[in-house]
Protein backbone atom coordinates (compact mmCIF):
# COMPACT_ATOMS: atom_id res chain seq x y z
CA UNK A 1 0.00 0.00 0.00
CA UNK A 2 1.16 3.72 -0.64
CA UNK A 3 -0.70 6.82 0.14
CA UNK A 4 -0.71 10.86 -1.58
CA UNK A 5 -1.15 13.89 0.43
CA UNK A 6 -1.55 17.29 -0.73
CA UNK A 7 -0.69 19.84 2.42
CA UNK A 8 -2.79 22.70 1.09
CA UNK A 9 -2.52 26.21 2.86
CA UNK A 10 -6.67 26.16 2.86
CA UNK A 11 -7.11 22.24 2.83
CA UNK A 12 -5.10 18.86 3.72
CA UNK A 13 -6.60 15.73 1.49
CA UNK A 14 -4.83 12.56 1.06
CA UNK A 15 -5.26 9.68 -1.39
CA UNK A 16 -5.03 5.95 -1.13
CA UNK A 17 -6.33 2.98 -3.65
CA UNK A 18 -9.03 0.83 -2.33
CA UNK A 19 -9.26 -2.14 -5.26
CA UNK A 20 -10.03 -0.13 -8.08
CA UNK A 21 -11.40 3.09 -6.78
CA UNK A 22 -9.24 6.31 -5.02
CA UNK A 23 -10.46 6.93 -1.79
CA UNK A 24 -9.70 10.51 -0.64
CA UNK A 25 -10.06 12.41 2.65
CA UNK A 26 -9.66 15.59 3.18
CA UNK A 27 -10.06 18.36 5.95
CA UNK A 28 -9.80 22.08 5.90
CA UNK A 29 -6.58 23.31 7.01
CA UNK A 30 -7.66 25.76 9.81
CA UNK A 31 -8.81 26.04 13.17
CA UNK A 32 -10.99 28.27 15.55
CA UNK A 33 -10.28 28.59 19.30
CA UNK A 34 -13.24 29.12 22.04
CA UNK A 35 -13.32 29.45 25.80
CA UNK A 36 -13.65 25.67 27.66
CA UNK A 37 -17.00 24.58 29.85
CA UNK A 38 -17.95 21.09 30.46
CA UNK A 39 -20.95 21.93 28.58
CA UNK A 40 -19.17 22.91 25.53
CA UNK A 41 -16.92 20.16 25.47
CA UNK A 42 -20.03 17.87 25.99
CA UNK A 43 -21.54 18.80 23.14
CA UNK A 44 -18.69 18.85 20.60
CA UNK A 45 -17.90 15.35 21.60
CA UNK A 46 -21.57 14.06 20.84
CA UNK A 47 -21.94 16.25 17.53
CA UNK A 48 -18.53 14.86 16.74
CA UNK A 49 -16.62 18.22 16.07
CA UNK A 50 -12.86 17.56 15.65
CA UNK A 51 -11.56 19.39 18.69
CA UNK A 52 -8.50 19.76 21.06
CA UNK A 53 -8.28 21.19 24.85
CA UNK A 54 -5.76 22.86 26.10
CA UNK A 55 -5.76 24.90 29.69
CA UNK A 56 -9.06 26.97 29.45
CA UNK A 57 -9.75 26.84 25.25
CA UNK A 58 -10.65 24.93 23.02
CA UNK A 59 -9.03 24.27 19.56
CA UNK A 60 -11.84 23.59 17.09
CA UNK A 61 -10.37 22.02 14.26
CA UNK A 62 -11.34 21.04 9.89
CA UNK A 63 -14.25 21.82 8.43
CA UNK A 64 -16.39 22.50 11.75
CA UNK A 65 -13.87 25.60 12.16
CA UNK A 66 -14.96 27.73 8.90
CA UNK A 67 -19.08 27.13 10.63
CA UNK A 68 -18.02 28.42 14.09
CA UNK A 69 -16.12 31.66 12.94
CA UNK A 70 -18.54 32.65 10.87
CA UNK A 71 -21.69 31.77 13.58
CA UNK A 72 -19.61 33.77 16.14
CA UNK A 73 -18.39 36.49 13.91
CA UNK A 74 -14.30 35.60 13.94
CA UNK A 75 -11.71 34.79 11.81
CA UNK A 76 -9.87 31.05 11.38
CA UNK A 77 -6.75 30.45 12.19
CA UNK A 78 -4.29 29.06 9.83
CA UNK A 79 -1.61 26.38 10.63
CA UNK A 80 0.06 27.79 7.51
CA UNK A 81 0.66 30.71 5.70
CA UNK A 82 1.68 31.23 1.68
CA UNK A 83 1.56 27.96 1.01
CA UNK A 84 4.01 26.92 4.06
CA UNK A 85 3.72 26.84 7.86
CA UNK A 86 3.05 30.09 9.63
CA UNK A 87 5.68 31.57 11.10
CA UNK A 88 3.40 33.67 13.36
CA UNK A 89 1.16 30.95 14.28
CA UNK A 90 2.28 29.42 17.60
CA UNK A 91 -0.03 26.46 17.29
CA UNK A 92 1.09 25.93 13.88
CA UNK A 93 2.72 22.43 14.55
CA UNK A 94 0.18 20.75 16.47
CA UNK A 95 -2.60 21.79 15.03
CA UNK A 96 -1.72 20.80 11.20
CA UNK A 97 -0.89 17.11 13.40
CA UNK A 98 -3.61 17.28 14.33
CA UNK A 99 -5.31 17.42 11.08
CA UNK A 100 -2.74 15.28 9.21
CA UNK A 101 -3.66 12.76 11.77
CA UNK A 102 -7.20 12.39 10.45
CA UNK A 103 -6.68 12.33 7.36
CA UNK A 104 -4.11 9.69 6.35
CA UNK A 105 -4.71 7.29 9.66
CA UNK A 106 -2.54 4.73 10.50
CA UNK A 107 -0.17 3.57 8.35
CA UNK A 108 -1.15 0.17 6.29
CA UNK A 109 1.73 -1.57 7.77
CA UNK A 110 4.84 0.17 9.11
CA UNK A 111 6.84 2.27 7.06
CA UNK A 112 4.79 2.66 4.49
CA UNK A 113 5.43 4.91 1.80
CA UNK A 114 3.97 8.20 1.43
CA UNK A 115 4.60 11.27 -0.82
CA UNK A 116 3.42 14.62 -0.30
CA UNK A 117 3.50 17.41 -1.87
CA UNK A 118 5.53 20.64 -1.36
CA UNK A 119 6.03 23.80 -3.15
CA UNK A 120 8.48 25.32 -5.18
CA UNK A 121 10.73 27.99 -3.54
CA UNK A 122 8.22 31.10 -4.83
CA UNK A 123 10.43 33.23 -6.91
CA UNK A 124 8.74 36.89 -5.96
CA UNK A 125 9.52 36.36 -2.62
CA UNK A 126 12.82 35.34 -0.14
CA UNK A 127 10.26 32.67 1.77
CA UNK A 128 12.21 29.31 1.99
CA UNK A 129 10.23 26.11 1.72
CA UNK A 130 12.85 23.90 3.68
CA UNK A 131 12.03 23.92 7.23
CA UNK A 132 8.33 23.46 6.26
CA UNK A 133 9.16 20.25 4.20
CA UNK A 134 11.29 18.76 7.31
CA UNK A 135 8.78 19.62 9.74
CA UNK A 136 6.10 17.40 7.47
CA UNK A 137 8.52 15.22 6.59
CA UNK A 138 9.46 14.58 10.61
CA UNK A 139 5.48 14.72 11.61
CA UNK A 140 4.79 12.11 8.80
CA UNK A 141 7.49 9.83 9.90
CA UNK A 142 6.62 9.70 13.45
CA UNK A 143 3.35 8.63 12.10
CA UNK A 144 4.97 5.54 11.31
CA UNK A 145 5.23 6.87 7.25
CA UNK A 146 8.27 6.75 5.18
CA UNK A 147 7.42 10.08 3.79
CA UNK A 148 8.66 11.36 0.33
CA UNK A 149 8.42 15.29 -1.00
CA UNK A 150 6.62 15.48 -4.40
CA UNK A 151 7.01 19.13 -5.93
CA UNK A 152 3.61 20.04 -5.90
CA UNK A 153 3.55 21.34 -9.99
CA UNK A 154 4.84 17.98 -10.63
CA UNK A 155 2.52 15.86 -8.89
CA UNK A 156 -0.40 17.67 -11.04
CA UNK A 157 1.70 16.44 -14.13
CA UNK A 158 1.59 13.13 -12.94
CA UNK A 159 -2.01 13.12 -12.32
CA UNK A 160 -3.66 14.87 -14.88
CA UNK A 161 -0.98 13.98 -18.34
CA UNK A 162 -0.58 10.39 -18.18
CA UNK A 163 -2.62 10.47 -21.86
CA UNK A 164 0.37 12.74 -22.91
CA UNK A 165 2.92 10.75 -21.89
CA UNK A 166 3.20 13.38 -18.27
CA UNK A 167 4.35 16.65 -20.93
CA UNK A 168 3.09 19.43 -20.43
CA UNK A 169 2.35 22.24 -18.40
CA UNK A 170 0.95 22.46 -15.11
CA UNK A 171 -0.32 24.83 -12.52
CA UNK A 172 -1.50 24.53 -9.54
CA UNK A 173 -3.67 27.51 -8.24
CA UNK A 174 -3.89 27.21 -4.77
CA UNK A 175 -4.72 29.45 -1.79
CA UNK A 176 -1.26 30.15 -0.21
CA UNK A 177 0.09 29.65 -3.51
CA UNK A 178 0.72 29.27 -7.27
CA UNK A 179 2.98 26.35 -8.51
CA UNK A 180 4.06 25.97 -11.94
CA UNK A 181 5.81 23.04 -13.88
CA UNK A 182 6.71 22.32 -17.22
CA UNK A 183 7.41 18.34 -18.04
CA UNK A 184 8.77 17.01 -20.50
CA UNK A 185 8.47 13.36 -20.14
CA UNK A 186 8.19 12.81 -17.26
CA UNK A 187 11.03 15.39 -16.62
CA UNK A 188 10.81 18.71 -15.29
CA UNK A 189 12.02 21.35 -17.29
CA UNK A 190 11.08 24.38 -15.34
CA UNK A 191 9.30 24.57 -12.10
CA UNK A 192 8.57 27.40 -9.95
CA UNK A 193 6.43 29.04 -7.30
CA UNK A 194 4.45 31.94 -6.98
CA UNK A 195 3.87 33.55 -3.49
CA UNK A 196 -0.21 34.56 -4.18
CA UNK A 197 -2.90 32.29 -4.29
CA UNK A 198 -6.86 32.26 -3.13
CA UNK A 199 -5.86 34.26 -0.41
CA UNK A 200 -4.78 37.14 -2.34
CA UNK A 201 -7.64 37.11 -3.56
CA UNK A 202 -9.87 36.85 -0.65
CA UNK A 203 -7.62 39.42 1.09
CA UNK A 204 -7.51 42.04 -1.38
CA UNK A 205 -11.67 40.95 -1.94
CA UNK A 206 -12.32 41.65 1.60
CA UNK A 207 -10.32 45.30 2.43
CA UNK A 208 -12.56 46.38 -0.98
CA UNK A 209 -15.45 45.91 0.06
CA UNK A 210 -15.01 45.81 3.84
CA UNK A 211 -16.32 42.17 4.52
CA UNK A 212 -14.94 39.51 6.43
CA UNK A 213 -12.17 37.50 5.26
CA UNK A 214 -14.03 34.18 5.87
CA UNK A 215 -17.25 35.69 4.56
CA UNK A 216 -15.82 36.79 1.07
CA UNK A 217 -14.39 32.42 1.15
CA UNK A 218 -17.85 31.38 1.63
CA UNK A 219 -19.09 33.43 -0.81
CA UNK A 220 -15.95 31.92 -3.31
CA UNK A 221 -16.69 28.72 -2.55
CA UNK A 222 -20.63 28.81 -3.06
CA UNK A 223 -21.02 28.48 -6.27
CA UNK A 224 -19.07 31.50 -7.60
CA UNK A 225 -18.99 32.27 -11.34
CA UNK A 226 -16.46 33.82 -13.35
CA UNK A 227 -18.22 35.83 -15.66
CA UNK A 228 -17.87 39.33 -15.12
CA UNK A 229 -21.22 40.16 -15.31
CA UNK A 230 -21.86 40.82 -11.62
CA UNK A 231 -22.28 44.48 -11.07
CA UNK A 232 -19.50 46.43 -9.15
CA UNK A 233 -19.40 46.94 -5.72
CA UNK A 234 -20.15 43.58 -4.38
CA UNK A 235 -18.16 40.68 -2.82
CA UNK A 236 -18.64 38.43 -6.98
CA UNK A 237 -17.89 41.54 -8.59
CA UNK A 238 -14.26 42.01 -6.51
CA UNK A 239 -13.57 38.31 -6.63
CA UNK A 240 -13.68 39.01 -10.57
CA UNK A 241 -11.43 41.54 -10.59
CA UNK A 242 -8.72 39.56 -8.46
CA UNK A 243 -9.45 36.47 -10.45
CA UNK A 244 -8.31 38.74 -13.19
CA UNK A 245 -4.90 40.25 -11.41
CA UNK A 246 -4.42 37.17 -10.62
CA UNK A 247 -3.78 35.22 -13.52
CA UNK A 248 -2.16 38.19 -15.35
CA UNK A 249 0.70 38.03 -12.71
CA UNK A 250 0.95 34.56 -12.84
CA UNK A 251 1.24 34.69 -16.76
CA UNK A 252 3.51 37.75 -16.47
CA UNK A 253 5.56 35.29 -14.31
CA UNK A 254 5.55 32.38 -16.85
CA UNK A 255 6.91 34.43 -19.72
CA UNK A 256 9.63 35.31 -17.34
CA UNK A 257 11.02 32.00 -15.68
CA UNK A 258 10.36 30.57 -19.55
CA UNK A 259 13.12 33.49 -20.67
CA UNK A 260 15.89 32.75 -18.03
CA UNK A 261 15.40 28.72 -18.73
CA UNK A 262 15.81 28.99 -22.51
CA UNK A 263 12.76 26.43 -22.86
CA UNK A 264 12.86 25.03 -26.36
CA UNK A 265 11.24 26.10 -29.01
CA UNK A 266 8.00 25.48 -31.40
CA UNK A 267 6.89 22.39 -28.84
CA UNK A 268 3.15 22.36 -28.92
CA UNK A 269 2.00 22.03 -24.65
CA UNK A 270 -1.50 21.22 -23.40
CA UNK A 271 -1.28 23.02 -19.98
CA UNK A 272 -3.99 21.95 -16.96
CA UNK A 273 -5.45 24.03 -14.38
CA UNK A 274 -5.86 22.37 -10.77
CA UNK A 275 -6.35 23.44 -6.97
CA UNK A 276 -9.26 24.90 -5.41
CA UNK A 277 -8.93 28.44 -6.41
CA UNK A 278 -9.32 27.32 -9.83
CA UNK A 279 -12.91 26.13 -8.98
CA UNK A 280 -15.20 28.38 -10.11
CA UNK A 281 -16.70 28.34 -13.85
CA UNK A 282 -15.27 30.23 -15.84
CA UNK A 283 -11.45 30.18 -15.23
CA UNK A 284 -10.10 27.92 -17.63
CA UNK A 285 -11.70 29.92 -20.61
CA UNK A 286 -10.31 33.02 -18.73
CA UNK A 287 -6.82 31.47 -17.78
CA UNK A 288 -6.71 30.19 -21.73
CA UNK A 289 -7.69 33.66 -23.48
CA UNK A 290 -4.66 34.88 -21.08
CA UNK A 291 -2.15 32.27 -22.37
CA UNK A 292 -3.07 32.89 -26.21
CA UNK A 293 -2.69 36.57 -25.50
CA UNK A 294 1.05 35.57 -23.78
CA UNK A 295 3.88 36.02 -25.94
CA UNK A 296 5.41 32.84 -25.28
CA UNK A 297 8.21 30.55 -27.59
CA UNK A 298 5.44 27.34 -27.68
CA UNK A 299 2.09 27.04 -28.70
CA UNK A 300 -0.49 25.96 -26.17
CA UNK A 301 -2.18 22.68 -27.88
CA UNK A 302 -5.10 23.31 -25.09
CA UNK A 303 -6.22 24.23 -21.86
CA UNK A 304 -8.02 22.22 -19.50
CA UNK A 305 -9.23 22.11 -16.00
CA UNK A 306 -8.44 18.54 -13.81
CA UNK A 307 -11.84 17.19 -13.58
CA UNK A 308 -12.02 17.39 -10.06
CA UNK A 309 -9.42 20.36 -9.04
CA UNK A 310 -9.55 19.88 -5.27
CA UNK A 311 -8.24 16.36 -5.29
CA UNK A 312 -6.13 16.78 -8.63
CA UNK A 313 -2.43 17.46 -6.44
CA UNK A 314 -3.06 13.90 -4.25
CA UNK A 315 -4.21 11.68 -6.83
CA UNK A 316 -0.66 12.88 -8.42
CA UNK A 317 1.35 12.48 -5.39
CA UNK A 318 -0.78 8.90 -5.32
CA UNK A 319 0.45 8.10 -8.33
CA UNK A 320 4.22 8.82 -7.55
CA UNK A 321 4.26 6.51 -4.63
CA UNK A 322 2.34 3.39 -6.33
CA UNK A 323 5.25 4.02 -8.93
CA UNK A 324 8.00 3.93 -6.62
CA UNK A 325 6.64 1.33 -4.88
CA UNK A 326 6.21 -1.32 -7.75
CA UNK A 327 10.04 0.29 -8.43
CA UNK A 328 11.28 -1.09 -4.89
CA UNK A 329 9.27 -4.37 -5.42
CA UNK A 330 10.52 -4.82 -8.88
CA UNK A 331 13.88 -4.46 -7.24
CA UNK A 332 13.56 -6.32 -4.20
CA UNK A 333 12.14 -9.50 -6.49
CA UNK A 334 14.91 -8.92 -8.64
CA UNK A 335 17.80 -9.13 -5.85
CA UNK A 336 16.11 -12.37 -4.34
CA UNK A 337 15.96 -13.95 -7.43
CA UNK A 338 19.34 -12.97 -8.20
CA UNK A 339 20.54 -14.31 -4.53
CA UNK A 340 18.51 -17.57 -5.52
CA UNK A 341 20.43 -17.88 -9.14
CA UNK A 342 23.93 -17.70 -7.05
CA UNK A 343 23.04 -19.86 -4.50
CA UNK A 344 22.36 -22.43 -7.09
CA UNK A 345 25.26 -22.16 -8.83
Amino acid sequence: MAQGLDVGTMNILSARQDGDETVFVQQRNSFVEIDHSDMAEQMLSRSEVLHIRKDDLVYIVGDDALNFANIFNEETRRPMQAGILSSDEKSAIPMIKLITEQVVGEPAQPGELLFFSVPADPIDSEMSTLYHQKTVESLLGDMGYSPEPINEGMAVIYSELADREFTGLGVSFGAGMTNVCLSYYAVPVMKFSIARGGDYIDKQTAQATGTPVDKVTSTKEDDFELDFETDVGGIEGALSIYYDNLLDYVIENIIQEVDEEDVEEDLDIPVVVTGGTSSPDGFEALFAERLNEADLPFSISGVRRAENPMYSVAQGALVAARSEEERTETRTATGEESTRAEADQ
